[in-house]
Formats: C-alpha cells, structure tokens, sequence
C-alpha cells in the first residue's frame, strides 16, 4: 500500500515514539486531510499494543462510552460493560495498561480521533478524565505514546494545545496536517491509476479538490477531468454535492457566521478587510468576528494577505481551501433542477469565459500558497524572505492601476516581482506584456522607494 508526502509528520512521530517517557501528541487539521490515515500508517509499522477510539458527529455521550468499553474489550482482551461516566473509563483503561505491562515492556499506543466529538464540544467529562489519566497517571511512565485528533481545529488549539487548566502545557508535540502541494498531489494520482496527466491537469484537479486526499480517491481514472467533477457534483447521487455542508457542521460548532464569512470572500478575489467584512449584513463587528476569522484561519480555510510596507489594517482576509473556493463559487446556488440529464452541464461551464476568469484567481491563490515551491524554482530556497500583495493606487485591489501578484522580499536585498498566469498554452511575453512588466517595476520602486535590487 502506497503512502505519500508526510515525510516531516512522520518525523515528528518517530521522536516522540522512540523517547525514554511517555508523549501526548496533537493532530489537527481540516476534515478529510489525512489525519487518521497518517496515524494508522505510522502505527501500522510498530509492534505496540495499540488502543484506538473515534468520536462520531452528534451523537450521544452513552453511545461513546459504550464504544470506548467495546474498544478496551478488543484492545486488550478483557469484556467490559458499557461505562457510566468517563473517568470510570479512563480508569479503566489505565487498569488495563497496568495489567498489561507486567508482562511486557512494549509501548502502549493510544489514539483517540475526533477527540472534540467524544467531548461534544463541551463538558460532558471527557476532558477532566483524560487530563486525570494524563497527569496521574501516564504522564509519570515511559511507556505511553497518547495520540488526540480532531477535524474541529480550533477546539483542539483552545481545549487542548492551549488549555489554560489541567492541560496546560501537556503537549509534548503538535502537528497541523495540511493539503497535499501540487507534486504531492501528482504523486498521488499516478498512485491512483492516473496516467498520462499533464501539469495542466494537476492544476486543474487542485482547484477543485484541493491536495485533499479522500476527495483525490473519488476520482475515476477512467474518466476526464471535466467527467470526473460532472460526477461528483453535478449529478443527482454525487458524492461531494453535500460535503460543503458536513465540512462547515463538524468543524465549527456554531458555523453560520463561518459559512457567511466565506460566502463574501468567494465573490472578492482580491480579499477582504476587517473593517469591509464589519460591514457586510449578517456580519458584526467585535468579539464573534474575530473568533470566527481566527477559526478559519487556523482550519487553513483563508489566510491572511499583507501588503507591502502597510499598517495592520490593510490585512486582508481571502479563500485559500481551493474545494471550498470552487463549490461556494460553482455550486452551492445551483440546484438539480439546474443540472439533472445535462450531461454537458460542467463542460459548459468549464468553456465559460467566467470559469477561465475564475481559474485565474484560483491560479493565484494557489501560487500564494507554494511559496517554497517558487523559491524553489527560482533558485533561492535558502534565503530568508516575506511575501506580500502590492498594488499603486485605491484600497480596491481589482480597481486600475499596477498590480504585483505575489513580491517577496528577501533578506539580500533583492525584491521578486512575481506574475502568476494560467495559461492553456505556454505564455509568451511580448512587447506589450513586457512594457507592463517595467511599467509594475518603475511603480512599485516609485511608491515604495525601494533601494534593493528588483527581479522579475
């Protein structure tokens, strides 16, 4: 069974495995990541004894004690009853691990996944009872290798990794599991049967799906690109048409203002200020806002975008899930009524001039989220450097004036001007382009007065 990327991941496990004491390790990340898998791979390789749970979506508090004792009893061989509170069953599993390990000096492996489900969002007991077992008890051995995992980001960060009670700073290690890159995900659909993609068609696949790789499996070797995303979102059964939804529901508890943040940013492709979102109907300002833009941040559902040698608040906030971009964009306002025995309906909008205007922005994003990859490219890998949005004139980046996609500043002194073009064929620079591009150097040296060296 093949497995890609995860190399740094992998890492991290590996030395928190092979220490001298116990580890209580978080993995957080958006939903259909890769996080159980990634455990389950690196578990797969070890011969501990391992004991594994998994909270489910809105269900109730009885249900996970039953499977928690249900779990125990495969586990460790031992038959126990369903458990009436969770300390009951957090002592139980640490009478379980003692027995065990009076017989042997294997590791003891635990992995609760979709921890904040089993917590229902809110104190239900489950979280005294693992900071009871933790502290009292696996905390003090060198034997435990504790692993917690949820898709609901920000309750991990605020309940777990930056718990300001029993668990403060309990965590021996923490990993945000992101998207697969672009040659990650490559990588993975030749694995998948793939074959004979051009770079193009990597290209086109990510801006639907992103380097998600559950949603990378749904994909029909067999079929095109255009067939494939037919398939799965414009078809009466297909797989992903309600996935927006359920993604929304089982990262944020309170998810309408997530959802409404989103919803503006996809009609702006330049991003949004606080101040603007402030602004919008539905949205207010003060505490709620800013939770919940920290919320999607930390989910890797938008991120921040500075500009050059600005103040705070020309941050701007934009889209950068590449699936949620598409759907909110593609077909979350369409119903079947707008699709049903168009067997042509994607291909349509995929020769569209707003899909091909559409794929340009995306491009963009995408580009801004592999930096490493364009210095890379570029031949500076090494050197220390910050990127940022530039444009010359107005607060509205899709207003006139020159426009940088992507600057970096370096710390030899050397600024990137860097354009990003989605192109069906190679681009070529001519003269008119090229006056455009001295025309973007000359502005941006002008306004900023920038004494570096400039490339482009």
């Amino acid at each position: 069974m093949y497995f890609i990327g995860r190399e740094e991941e992998l890492n991290i496990l590996e030395s928190q495995y092979i220490k001298d004491k116990s580890s209580f390790i978080a993995v957080y990340g958006r939903r259909r990541i890769g996080k159980t898998e990634l455990i389950n791979h690196f578990l797969s390789k070890k011969e501990s004894i391992t004991f594994s749970v998994t909270g489910a979506y809105d269900v109730k508090t009885e249900y996970h004690l039953e499977n928690f004792a249900n779990k125990l009893s495969l586990a460790f061989g031992t038959k126990r009853q369903a458990f009436k509170s969770w300390s009951r069953a957090f002592y139980s599993l640490q009478e379980e691990i003692e027995k065990v390990t009076f017989k042997t000096d294997e590791k003891i492996s635990i992995f609760i996944d979709e921890l904040p489900w089993l917590a229902e969002m809110r104190d239900n007991g489950f979280k005294g009872a693992l900071s009871l077992f933790w502290n009292d008890f696996a905390s003090k051995r060198d034997d435990i290798f504790l692993v917690v995992c949820g898709s609901a980001t920000s309750w991990i960060i605020n309940h777990i990794i930056d718990d300001h009670g029993s668990l403060s700073n309990r965590i021996t290690a923490q990993i945000h599991l992101e998207s697969f890159s672009l040659s990650e995900t490559k990588q993975f659909l030749i694995e998948e049967g793939h074959k004979g993609l051009s770079n193009k068609s990597i290209v086109d696949y990510y801006m639907v799906f992103g380097g998600v790789a559950h949603y990378l499996t749904l994909l029909n070797p067999s079929l095109s690109f255009v067939q494939n995303v037919h398939a799965l979102f414009f078809e009466k059964n297909g797989l992903l048409r309600t996935e927006y939804n359920r993604l929304f529901r089982s990262l944020f508890k309170n998810h309408q203002t997530h959802e409404l943040i989103v919803d503006y940013l996809s009609s702006s492709w330049g991003g949004q200020r606080l101040i603007d979102l402030s602004k919008k109907r539905g949205l207010s300002k003060g505490v709620v806002l800013s939770k919940a833009l920290k919320e999607l941040e930390a989910s890797n559902i938008i991120t921040k975008r500075y500009k050059y040698k600005q103040v705070k608040r020309d941050v701007r906030y934009g889209l950068s899930d590449p699936f949620i971009y598409f759907f909110n964009k593609w077909v979350k306002n369409t119903s079947q009524i707008d699709f049903i025995g168009d067997k042509n309906y994607f291909l349509s909008l995929y020769k569209s001039q707003a899909y091909k205007s559409w794929s340009g922005f995306s491009f963009e994003s995408i580009a801004h989220h592999h930096i490493a990859e364009i210095k890379n490219a570029l031949g500076i890998r090494g050197v220390l450097s910050r990127n940022y949005y530039w444009h010359s004139t107005g607060e509205d980046l899709e207003g006139s004036g020159a426009q940088i996609d992507i600057l970096l500043e370096r710390a030899d002194d050397v600024v990137n001007i860097i354009e990003c073009k989605y192109h069906t064929q190679p681009f070529t620079i001519d003269k008119k382009y090229a006056y455009e591009l001295e025309n973007k150097q000359i502005s941006f040296q002008e306004s900023s007065n920038y004494m570096g060296s400039i490339q482009i």
